[in-house]
């Protein structure tokens, strides 16, 4: 499956999506104007109906511990942390128990590396005074409220909610589909959003766009319980895969630009891309460089020309940029 422009027009259209890149925008998102949404996200459900009060509502996103954090792991910390920084409630789940249950990772090996991946999410500037940074192994109560949450859902919904990329998944045996523990996993994090209702009227869910499906099955199961918050959801780009693959993974070794690579390895990849992409958005480099940096507005628009032309400019953009990468990989360490 190759994650291009072509699938996310796709699923946009079959899920009624409202897409930012394929129809105008009008509306900024809380003080972030529509500029910076649209080269941070890709679309969105419903977010344009929340009020503006930012007691209201939260985002929420995560991230697996099945390996060392890649670009796209970086990519959903750092958009996690730009929706601080401008004043909204955010809240990041280090997913051990997905990882534990949906992955097969020995306990005490996601465990350690949740410590890890929360000492690199401070280094990159979260603020825990001004939102949640949490675990699951550590949150009973939301596991209790996952086997509450059981009777709302059949094995029917589980199977219904398989990622696009479960086919990839299973052919390089990283998991082997919609199994006890898998399902497991799944019914954990939609546990979170529920109890996030109890808090907020409105529950924003940041995730790749290939995770959809799972905001779909929260919200039938809200629907049957009767649930009267509202749940929403921004989607991110997919950052294409090295070597072919469709998405950079921590569980596909090949596929990703990782942060404990040498800074030599890192310049190596972004100043040797090939530039046989057709346009900026099917370019790895220029994905990151929208998703994993702290580029403005601006810049992204002189990145983009500069991209298409394949410029000497784009040269010296990707040069900036692989300075800019090896810094914040740094953080790891």
């Amino acid at each position: 499956m190759d994650f291009n422009e072509e699938y996310y027009k796709q699923t946009i259209e079959k899920y009624n999506y409202n897409p930012l890149d394929f129809a105008p925008m009008d509306f900024e998102f809380c003080s972030i104007s529509k500029d910076i949404m649209k080269s941070k996200w890709l679309c969105h459900s419903g977010i344009d109906k929340i009020s503006g009060d930012r007691n209201k509502f939260i985002v929420t996103s995560g991230v697996g511990l099945s390996g060392i954090p890649h670009m796209g792991t970086l990519s959903q910390i750092l958009r996690t942390i730009y929706l601080q920084k401008n004043g909204i409630n955010v809240q990041m789940v280090l997913g051990d128990l997905d990882s534990y249950n949906a992955r097969d990772k020995e306990l005490k090996y996601v465990v350690e590396l949740s410590k890890r991946y929360e000492e690199l999410i401070y280094r990159l500037g979260f603020d825990t005074s001004k939102g949640i940074l949490r675990n699951q192994i550590d949150y009973p109560e939301i596991n209790q409220k996952a086997y509450l949450l059981s009777k709302y859902v059949s094995d029917q919904d589980f199977l219904d909610t398989e990622e696009d990329l479960s086919k990839l998944y299973i052919k390089e045996n990283v998991y082997k589909g919609i199994t006890f523990p898998v399902k497991q996993a799944i019914l954990l994090m939609i546990a979170d959003f529920i109890t996030l209702s109890e808090s907020y009227s409105d529950i924003v869910v940041m995730l790749g766009l290939e995770e959809h499906k799972y905001v779909r099955l929260a919200r039938l199961m809200m629907q049957r319980m009767n649930c009267e918050s509202n749940l929403y959801s921004i989607y991110s780009r997919i950052i294409r895969g090295l070597n072919g693959y469709p998405k950079m993974s921590k569980s596909i070794r090949g596929s990703a630009i990782t942060v404990d690579m040498e800074p030599s390895e890192i310049r190596h990849f972004i100043l040797n891309e090939p530039d046989t992409y057709d346009i900026p958005e099917n370019s790895v480099i220029y994905q990151m460089m929208t998703a994993v940096s702290d580029y403005s507005a601006e810049d992204i628009v002189a990145i983009y020309k500069a991209c298409s032309e394949k410029s000497s400019d784009w040269k010296l953009w990707k040069s900036d940029y692989s300075e800019r990468l090896v810094k914040i990989c740094k953080s790891w360490n």
